[in-house]
């Protein structure tokens, strides 16, 4: 009787063990995978940040290479403060723009047809262990959808970059050093950035002055600069549509 109890609890612990390793497998299956929204917007937020650094990179490259000679009337230490004046501004709207990517393809991806049936598609792969591959006309609605897309998100990146407002501010700031030397009691100017909202400024203190005309010319010439901004990621956008279509059908093989 004894002997037959230890066969029976033999056989029950075998099956225990079993199930445990019968279950495992399934285990390893269910682990929670990013949802398709989540890697789209990944995905487009890499593909546009690499581009808005390099085309900023390139217009802080272009204004430091031809400031004015109006800027300093050939005071070379004036001439190096507005450099680094500009410089550093620059580079703040570089990383205003980059930080408002993100949030931005994450509101405007729900706003396009395309996109949504693409995510919803990807989801719909996911849950049902169907092929990962899209066919052509999956691959095509993409791009179109992309295109779209690099509409909408370089118009309102050219918002935050306020050229017409941000090329006043920035030439003020850089003519400050020469300004004051002139004037006991200067205008003080500070840069403020929000997420997603145009480039502004603080005027600490104001003065009454009379039109500057070199002031008027950097001005303008600045702007030009800054006009650039939105035409120039449109543009780039565009020229790698391709690109970002490739990102975004690889992002979702590998985590679907």
């Amino acid at each position: 009787m004894l002997f037959s109890r230890s066969i029976f609890s033999l056989s029950a612990m075998t099956c225990v063990v079993l199930s445990v390793v019968n279950a495992a497998p399934i285990q390893s299956n269910s682990v929670n995978l990013p949802d398709a929204g989540f890697v789209l917007t990944e995905s487009l937020s890499e593909y546009y940040e690499n581009i808005v650094d390099q085309v900023m990179l390139d217009v802080s490259e272009t204004v430091l290479s031809f400031i004015p000679q109006s800027i300093s009337h050939g005071d070379i230490e004036v001439r190096q403060l507005a450099q680094k004046s500009l410089n550093r501004n620059l580079n703040f709207m570089r990383a205003s723009l980059l930080a408002s990517v993100n949030p931005l393809v994450s509101t405007d991806i729900p706003q396009i047809a395309g996109l949504t049936t693409i995510q919803n598609e990807a989801n719909l792969i996911k849950l049902t262990a169907l092929e990962t591959e899209h066919d052509q006309q999956m691959e095509t609605l993409l791009f179109d959808s992309i295109m779209t897309l690099n509409k909408k998100i370089s118009h309102q990146l050219g918002l935050i970059v306020n050229a017409e407002q941000s090329s006043s501010i920035l030439i003020r700031q850089a003519t400050t050093q020469r300004i004051t030397q002139k004037q006991e009691n200067p205008t003080i100017i500070t840069v403020e950035w929000k997420l997603r909202q145009p480039f502004q400024f603080n005027l600490i203190r104001e003065q009454v002055e009379s039109v500057n005309t070199d002031l008027i010319v950097q001005s303008e010439w600045l702007l030009e600069q800054l006009s650039l901004v939105e035409q120039s990621l449109f543009n780039e956008f565009n020229d790698r549509t391709e690109e970002a279509v490739q990102l975004v059908l690889e992002s979702l093989a590998l985590d679907i």
